[in-house]
């Protein structure tokens, strides 16, 4: 489908712009590495850090002791519970160590719903180049010690992981571990930094084959938008102060679906975008799951965006990366104010936009 013509090119936009924040970058094509004779280390506690990404250090190190970094993960510049960079730096009880001829890493689970779909890219390789394979895919945990169920027991994972065919073969890294061979690769997506042109081929070849072909059997969307909202949310990093009016307004019009993609299973949001001719809304993690989707009459994704950091460059970086064609569209940036991060708050910040701006916008799509 041709972008809209008063929307913007999401793969176009200017790196000043105000709205915007993080690194462009698309990277080539990488293929999954093998090293031998490497030793990977389970989540440890780190005394005195309070801090999410530095509570934790794990990760995996060559056979000459190094830290394998292109296995951790980063967040913008952040290092994401990333060890000392020398195994012997590193405390572990080396008489627990359990050693495997073959391990695949697929890569460290959060269970905030973006990241958990984003930084699964190791594992999206492994299930493309090793979908018939009874090995398990090893993972590790993000916060091993949280209140409640341990991650892989988590609805959020188990749901997504019962899209992927991953259920019974995800295993979580508890103990060290010796591989003779560790296969595994970089991030195909860095939060903020980069996106790899693999990306929607890993992506669409994770799927576990039944869903591929159900999803390819939807030929004809069935209603003309669906307009994702973030009303009902409790918490998150961006609140938009105004959406629960423009959700009201938005419901009286014909041709446009509210749809709140947290009252929905991954199938029935990955369903959307067969279904529907249009996605929009303010960016969030649901709109991640265009690139799995397999097939080229897709959703059309129109993003709207309000305010300071209100698009991150991962959107951006992602579009480029899989020739999305994604659109965008400022609503009340000259009027658009924004409070200031607060880690504490149930919202990181809260944005503010134009309600009349944006729903005469959606009118003009839903024709």
């Amino acid at each position: 489908m041709e972008m809209i013509h008063s929307f913007k090119s999401l793969a176009g936009i200017s790196s000043d712009h105000p709205c915007l924040w993080g690194d462009f970058e698309v990277r080539d094509s990488q293929p999954l590495q093998t090293w031998h004779n490497a030793t990977l280390l389970p989540p440890r506690r780190r005394k005195g850090q309070t801090l999410w990404w530095r509570r934790y250090g794990f990760g995996a190190f060559d056979a000459s002791g190094q830290h394998l970094r292109t296995l951790s993960d980063m967040r913008g510049k952040r290092h994401c519970c990333h060890p000392a960079l020398r195994l012997e730096d590193n405390q572990y009880n080396e008489n627990r160590l359990v050693e495997h001829e073959v391990v695949l890493y697929g890569g460290t689970l959060y269970d905030h719903i973006g990241h958990l779909i984003l930084d699964g890219g190791r594992a999206y390789q492994l299930l493309h180049h090793y979908r018939d394979s009874e090995l398990p895919i090893w993972f590790h945990d993000a916060s091993p010690n949280r209140h409640g169920p341990a991650i892989l027991k988590l609805a959020l994972v188990q749901d997504w992981f019962k899209q992927l065919g991953l259920r019974k073969r995800a295993k979580l890294i508890r103990r060290p571990m010796l591989a003779r061979q560790l296969v595994s690769g970089p991030a195909l997506c860095c939060d903020r930094s980069f996106a790899s042109r693999d990306l929607r081929t890993a992506c669409v070849a994770a799927l576990k084959p039944r869903l591929r072909g159900r999803l390819e059997t939807i030929s004809q969307p069935e209603r003309r938008l669906a307009y994702l909202s973030r009303h009902k949310l409790s918490q998150g990093s961006t609140h938009f102060a105004q959406e629960a009016e423009l959700v009201a307004q938005l419901s009286q019009l014909p041709n446009v679906d509210i749809i709140c993609p947290e009252e929905l299973n991954f199938e029935q949001k990955l369903n959307l975008y067969r279904r529907y001719e249009i996605i929009t809304g303010f960016p969030q993690a649901c709109m991640t799951l265009r690139m799995f989707v397999p097939g080229e009459q897709l959703a059309q994704q129109v993003m709207f965006i309000a305010g300071a950091r209100s698009l991150s460059s991962t959107w951006v970086n992602i579009d480029r990366a899989t020739d999305g064609g994604v659109g965008y569209f400022d609503c009340g940036l000259n009027e658009s104010q924004t409070v200031a991060d607060d880690p504490s708050a149930a919202f990181q910040r809260s944005n503010q936009f134009n309600v009349e701006t944006v729903l005469r916008a959606v009118q003009t799509l839903s024709r």
